[in-house]
């Protein structure tokens, strides 16, 4: 019987199902959970046919970040939208980034939290175009929120002047630690008060920026 030739179209739209099934998966069961098989399972596709659309699991984890870092824009941009000044529109942000760690556990997780490959380890590879597709995904987020504190800096001529980026490093730095510790319940064991160190935490990160 002869192999049937897709259109790029329809190429486009089972890569499309099988990356909604594999991210299925991860919000569900977590990065462990997922496999090339596991996911061919639930479509039911061969593994063959599955390496079609994606030649191995890293061009998925690809789509996959790439996903997710889009989820993790449209949150904060619309935090920044519905804030009516500077400092509203940091705050906002800051706790969006936080709501979106620990109500997204895995996605999370494979944003941030897992060794996997980044764009300079796929440069010079047949995943390289794709993978920087993935940069520029993750680069909207680092832009958006560099610029909220920028702006807010400059709306305060009275506070020292220092490199936004910089800022944004230490404040990352410090919700990435408090998240990780939230989300994997180290934090329950070690607080009285969970919820209010928590607090305490991001609100004394947020005077990095505000002085």
């Amino acid at each position: 019987m002869p192999k049937v030739t897709r259109s790029e179209e329809e190429v486009g739209v089972i890569r499309g199902k099988i990356l909604d099934c594999a991210f299925k998966i991860l919000v569900k069961n977590g990065f462990e959970s997922l496999s090339m098989a596991k996911i061919g399972s639930r479509m039911k596709m061969t593994a063959a046919n599955l390496y079609n659309y994606y030649s191995n699991k890293d061009e998925l984890l690809i789509a996959i970040q790439k996903k997710a870092y889009a989820m993790l824009y449209e949150k904060l941009s619309y935090a920044v939208k519905m804030s009516a000044t500077p400092v509203e529109k940091y705050k906002n942000l800051t706790y969006a980034f936080v709501s979106f760690g620990t109500q997204n556990i895995n996605i999370y997780d494979i944003i941030f939290n897992r060794p996997i490959r980044q764009y300079i380890d796929n440069v010079d590879t047949p995943q390289e175009s794709m993978s920087r597709n993935e940069l520029r995904s993750s680069r909207q987020v680092l832009l958006l929120s560099i610029q909220v504190i920028r702006e807010y800096r400059e709306s305060r001529p009275d506070l020292e002047p220092v490199d936004p980026k910089l800022l944004h490093t230490q404040c990352f730095s410090a919700l990435h630690g408090i998240i990780l510790l939230h989300n994997s319940r180290v934090l329950d064991q070690i607080s009285d008060d969970p919820d209010a160190d928590m607090k305490m935490v991001i609100e004394n990160t947020m005077r990095y920026v505000t002085g």
